[in-house]
């Protein structure tokens, strides 16, 4: 049986046939569309996919045949589209190959703008692409409802960690920050870095609660937490744990002097925000003030014990002052 160039191109849009020597009789109009020279020759336009060859296609086509194995070869001028195909001699001793893309289909389309129309009506290579281009998009779908999901779940921890009035973190927040603090440093042979804790609560502020009501004491621990926030370093952390009472981390804060100044600095700045309606009685703070190093208590209970005992002589001293203890 014998078909002309014309069927030959309708049944295998992919073919390329040509004599040994090397001259190009047909070729494939899919084929054509992606090698738009390839009709004038092999070199320049087809190459072996593998080191070590010859480099020349065309003595690579003449072993695959005769061997009767795979044949791959590269496309110059797309580096990414490599052909698989298999051959045969026709009885002139002319050799016919037909290609396919196998996994650079997807470039190959791309390439050289490829239909459903460019391949043959028994090819799958087009369904084959549709299931690849949806297995992608259900990746990519799946990479996206994983990242909202870790926003999700994040958003939920911050959430369970943070005072909603304040926006410091809640009691469970300073809980995990103690911790953390309390733990050895990634330094090696180098233990946690001292810190100080501050624990301190408002003046006043059941006044404030009775006199003025529950709103206007809600803006003023408000107001206390940007305070808190303003006064204190990125590195530390500051808690409302219950009430107007509030709790300051201060990462390697070991000065005596220092402390006094940012304690001074936090009452005078709790003091201008006193409501006016409550004259005389003014809203100041007392606190009790920690210096955490390796040589008093490691447990986090018994640090927040020390600065609470600080707190209570404060307010025996008068309130509106810090004590630092021991």
């Amino acid at each position: 049986m014998q078909l002309g160039t014309g069927a030959l191109a309708q049944l295998l849009p992919m073919h390329l046939w040509l004599e040994d020597g090397g001259t190009v009789l047909s070729v494939g109009p899919t084929l054509a569309k992606l090698v738009p020279d390839l009709s004038e020759g092999l070199p320049g336009r087809l190459a072996p996919t593998r080191a070590g060859r010859t480099g020349c296609p065309l003595a690579e086509m003449r072993v695959a045949i005769d061997q009767r194995r795979r044949l791959f070869l590269r496309v110059v001028c797309a580096r990414d589209v490599v052909l698989r195909g298999h051959g045969i001699r026709v009885e002139d001793g002319s050799m016919l190959v037909n290609f396919g893309f196998g996994i650079s289909l997807h470039h190959a389309i791309r390439t050289a703008g490829l239909t459903d129309d460019d391949f043959a009506p028994s090819d799958l290579a087009m369904e084959l692409l549709f299931l690849h281009e949806a297995n992608r998009g259900v990746l990519t779908e799946l990479s996206r409802f994983n990242a909202q999901l870790a926003q999700s779940r994040e958003q939920a921890l911050m959430q369970a960690l943070t005072d909603p009035l304040t926006g410091l973190h809640n009691r469970r927040g300073l809980e995990q920050a103690l911790a953390q603090a309390l733990r050895p440093s990634d330094l090696p042979d180098a233990g946690p870095q001292p810190f100080a804790l501050v624990h301190l609560d408002l003046d006043q502020f059941k006044q404030v609660n009775d006199q003025l009501g529950h709103q206007a004491g809600d803006e003023l621990l408000r107001a206390v937490g940007q305070v808190l926030r303003g006064q204190i370093r990125k590195a530390d952390t500051a808690a409302r744990i219950g009430g107007d009472e509030f709790v300051l981390i201060l990462k390697g804060m070991t000065s005596r002097t220092a402390l006094s100044h940012l304690a001074l600095r936090i009452i005078r700045a709790i003091e201008a925000l006193s409501p006016r309606e409550l004259a005389p009685l003014v809203t100041s703070a007392s606190l009790g003030i920690v210096i955490w190093t390796h040589a008093v208590p490691t447990h986090p209970d018994e640090i927040l014990a020390i600065a609470d005992r600080g707190l209570y002589e404060s307010k025996a001293r008068g309130r509106a002052c810090a004590t630092i203890v021991p």
